[in-house]
């Protein structure tokens, strides 16, 4: 195997562009340690493993165009620049992964709000459906088509052909009745309905 010599850089370019393995390795290890130190400086916060990660990329790409570099300066200027884009690209992924997790984990404050909410109203609503059937026979029915049915107390004494003042006299029973068998909860719910 034929011996580099580091020092004699026109040789080291075109050992390079004949695809000398040894010509390639020499540059490797003249530029690795000084991209890595590079790449974890740039990004900091980036993981060892994956400055090395990204310097070994820029290096394969160096091989994939290794005819098109004149000079060692050249081929520092490119390994530099490949890895600065390199890093830019994976601190940009990860403000993006980073934005995406804030905002699934808002979304599911979200839905676990609502979903908590929804549980609460069921909840209420069978309180106060279960109140309102333990009420005497009349007041019951009064209770449940104003409430259930969003009859008005006319609308009411038509449907059971009672007086206007016997609907709103049991429909006042109702409500203190219901007032000693409910939540303060299932209560404020009911108060908004009737």
């Amino acid at each position: 195997m034929e011996t580099i010599h580091l020092n004699d850089g026109a040789n080291l370019i075109q050992q390079l562009h004949r695809g000398n393995q040894a010509a390639f390795d020499a540059l490797f290890r003249m530029f690795h340690p000084a991209l890595c130190f590079f790449a974890r400086r740039l990004a900091s916060g980036l993981p060892k493993g994956q400055a090395e990660e990204i310097v070994q990329d820029a290096f394969l790409k160096l091989w994939q165009r290794r005819t098109n570099f004149s000079d060692l300066s050249a081929i520092k200027a490119f390994l530099y620049i490949a890895t600065r884009n390199a890093c830019l690209n994976y601190i940009e992924k990860e403000q993006v992964r980073s934005r995406r997790h804030e905002q699934y984990l808002h979304s599911v404050d979200e839905v676990e709000d609502a979903v908590v909410e929804e549980i609460i109203y069921a909840e209420v609503l069978r309180e106060v459906s279960q109140a309102i059937d333990t009420l005497p026979e009349q007041c019951r029915r009064i209770i449940k088509m104003a409430y259930e049915e969003g009859l008005t107390p006319k609308e009411i004494a038509q449907v059971l052909n009672i007086s206007i003042s016997t609907v709103n006299n049991q429909k006042s029973r109702g409500v203190s009745l219901l007032k000693k068998r409910l939540s303060g909860n299932g209560f404020t719910f009911l108060l908004f309905f009737l």
